[in-house]
């Protein structure tokens, strides 16, 4: 019987400890959003160019990004808005294997640094990354990877 009530105590605890530890505090930055709302609603942009550096510069600035880069899993470097994104996608690249290994339905990894959010994913044979000051869901990923694959296609970047 002391067993029992032991293990019910333990039960008890830690549930209690659950609930009173185990919160969640994050929630949607007000103040931010006012903020980029506010920048939208003033700017337009237009997705123009001739060049697929220019077209993806306008992507990068319409949809608020910090760079984008994409690879091809060999680790050959496609386009980076950055410059020389190589080592940036060497790294992607074996993150993306390690996620692969690891979870067998992983299609977006999310990485949060110091400053900003690496976001991940692979659409056509190819790895998009993305990074920004705050996160990027899977829906916006997809489409901003499906925006840059349409203008890389239509510039029949390799």
């Amino acid at each position: 019987m002391n067993v029992v009530n032991g293990m019910g105590i333990v039960f008890f605890l830690t549930r209690f400890a659950a609930k009173i530890l185990d919160f969640d505090d994050t929630s949607v930055p007000r103040e931010q959003m006012a903020v980029i709302n506010d920048v939208i609603a003033k700017r337009n942009i237009e997705v123009m160019g001739e060049k697929a550096n220019e077209l993806l510069g306008c992507i990068k600035r319409k949809h608020l990004l910090n760079s984008i880069t994409v690879s091809k899993p060999a680790s050959d470097l496609v386009f980076s808005s950055e410059g020389d994104g190589h080592m940036e996608a060497k790294g992607a690249e074996s993150v993306m294997k390690f996620v692969g290994k690891s979870l067998t339905k992983a299609d977006v990894v999310s990485l949060k640094g110091e400053r900003e959010w690496m976001t991940l994913t692979q659409l056509n044979g190819r790895i998009y990354i993305v990074r920004a000051n705050s996160a990027i869901n899977t829906v916006e990923l997809r489409a901003l990877a499906r925006e840059i694959d349409g203008v890389l296609q239509k510039e029949r970047v390799s």
